[in-house]
């Protein structure tokens, strides 16, 4: 799969902040989705900054309309993973969304639901698990493997045959050198360069990388 998932139902996107915007964008350059607003688990009056001209609801005015809609995830961090796991249990089915400029490489396999950024390249054989959030410019070597509903932020580089951990969490402009695992609910911080494996719930810092503490396991 090296492209959007369609559907020939109206979206929702699921969070109202600035990754909702670049989402419209890419639905714009891919030719679809089409989009028709966003939805938040809080006040709808707490959105950052919703995309503009899409109306954004609460969860519980849309919870019973999984047959109405699709889905499209628009959250960076982990913590999506309570709100599309309780979207899933209502009946929402979530689209994979791909920008149009992201290469992919044949092999690869990208999970349902996850959300590749402009610049991407995905390289031959790399298996990106489901809700998986991979922003602008990052490189995901041959033969990774990417757990669910993890995040690498803009700019992350991850070496072929490393194995990422689900709901993981890589700061912009990381690097990961080839052959690492990091635990599940890991978390390494921007520009971090990381050269040993690094255990679940670790959080990890600099250049090379050293632990500072625990991120609290998996997610």
């Amino acid at each position: 799969m090296n492209r959007s998932v369609e559907s020939p139902l109206p979206v929702l996107l699921f969070g109202a902040g600035g990754l909702a915007a670049e989402i419209v964008d890419i639905a714009a350059r891919a030719g679809g989705p089409r989009i028709v607003g966003c939805v938040v688990d809080r006040a709808a009056g707490s959105a950052a900054a919703p995309p503009s001209g899409l109306p954004v609801h609460r969860w519980d005015d849309v919870a019973n309309d999984g047959a109405r809609y699709a889905a499209v995830n628009a959250i960076g961090s982990p913590e999506r993973r309570t709100f599309i796991e309780k979207a899933e249990a209502r009946g929402f089915t979530f689209l994979t969304v791909v920008d149009p400029s992201a290469q992919i490489f044949p092999s690869a396999v990208i999970g349902s639901g996850s959300v590749i950024g402009a610049g991407t390249v995905i390289g031959a054989a790399a298996r990106i698990g489901r809700h998986v959030f991979v922003n602008r410019g990052c490189t995901i070597g041959h033969h990774c493997e990417v757990g669910e509903f993890a995040s690498c932020y803009a700019a992350v580089h991850v070496g072929s045959f490393s194995r990422i951990g689900r709901g993981s969490e890589i700061g912009i402009g990381a690097i990961v050198i080839d052959r690492i695992s990091l635990g599940g609910g890991t978390w390494v911080g921007a520009g971090s360069l990381v050269t040993k494996d690094v255990p679940e719930g670790a959080r990890v810092v600099g250049s090379p990388a050293r632990r500072i503490g625990s991120a609290g396991g998996p997610r």
